[in-house]
């Protein structure tokens, strides 16, 4: 493996998991207590003499907001051009990027790394244009990551919370594929990333509808599974109001819109280029919504 190996966003979720399966040194604007951390205003001087001896820089910080254009202008595009600028010319970039940049309307059914792009938020174009960064670079690998779920991730309580209730509602008619992946997959692509494959991956786990994914987790739940629905119009009408209500109010929403647009869009990927050139093996995902329902059930009882 690479022995110089950098990473930016260590610090999230997918970034400490990522830790654990390598040895990188994480970069990070203030002190966090990961191991040989790196505390860097992120300029572009700074980064170049940071990253003067690297192999590999492993890219995840950025912004996640869907709504501010600037703040992800910012985030995603000018810091990744900084990244970019900053590594030696014969080190290797592995780039997270999203399939947000597809839109919600995939423009084909199972979509694969050749498929349009038809962004439909300001994180999306972002996303986009830090890729068009990357692929300047001669050796890189961009990794298109679709809805992460795994240990940590316990914004899907809520939905675990509303199923063993009985409270929760299909949204539509419940036949849409979701493309979640599991964040210890994630983090086994990016390392493998660092060694093998260029150029871009589609990186999503198995595509299943909304009914049967809501299935699986009542199952596992011991739950009724949820059998009423709720249009596709509604439920982004009462995420609108959830929002407005967080952001003016206070206090956290219950659902915001892009939970809907996950939730109830059509989206199945083709992950076959991942799989052969950089081993990439998701889970199913009822072993992964198993392990999210012990998750859910450990932080109840704490």
């Amino acid at each position: 493996m690479a022995s110089k190996v950098y990473i930016t966003g260590a610090s999230g979720r997918l970034g400490r998991v990522i830790l654990s399966k390598c040895k990188a040194i994480p970069i990070v604007r203030k002190k966090s207590g990961l191991r040989g951390e790196i505390v860097s205003n992120f300029s572009a001087d700074d980064l170049k003499k940071i990253l003067k001896d690297a192999d590999a820089i492993i890219h995840l910080a950025g912004s996640r907001d869907f709504l501010d254009q600037k703040k992800a202008w910012e985030g995603n595009v000018e810091l990744t051009r900084k990244v970019v600028e900053a590594s030696p010319a014969d080190a290797k970039i592995i780039f997270s990027s999203s399939i947000s940049v597809y839109g919600k309307k995939l423009a084909q059914i199972p979509a694969d790394e050749k498929t349009e792009l038809v962004p439909d938020t300001p994180y999306a174009k972002t996303k986009i244009e830090a890729e068009k960064l990357v692929e300047k670079h001669p050796n890189h690998a961009i990794l298109r990551i679709g809805p992460i779920y795994g240990p940590g991730f316990e914004e899907y309580f809520k939905v675990l919370r509303l199923i063993e209730r009985g409270k929760m509602k299909i949204i539509g008619d419940g036949k849409n594929r979701i493309p979640f992946v599991q964040v210890d997959d994630v983090a086994d692509a990016v390392v493998n990333s660092i060694e093998k494959g260029i150029g871009k991956y589609v990186i999503v786990g198995e595509c299943r509808t909304q009914k049967e994914i809501f299935e699986i987790a009542a199952n596992e739940l011991g739950a009724e599974i949820p059998k009423k629905h709720t249009s596709v119009l509604l439920a982004k009408i009462f995420a609108q109001y959830e929002l407005f209500r967080s952001t003016h109010l206070g206090g956290s929403a219950k659902f915001i819109p892009e939970d809907i647009a996950v939730l109830s869009s059509d989206r199945a990927f083709d992950c076959s280029k991942a799989r052969e050139e950089i081993g990439f093996a998701p889970i199913p995902i009822k072993k992964g919504i198993s392990q999210m329902v012990q998750g859910y059930r450990k932080r109840i009882k704490s």
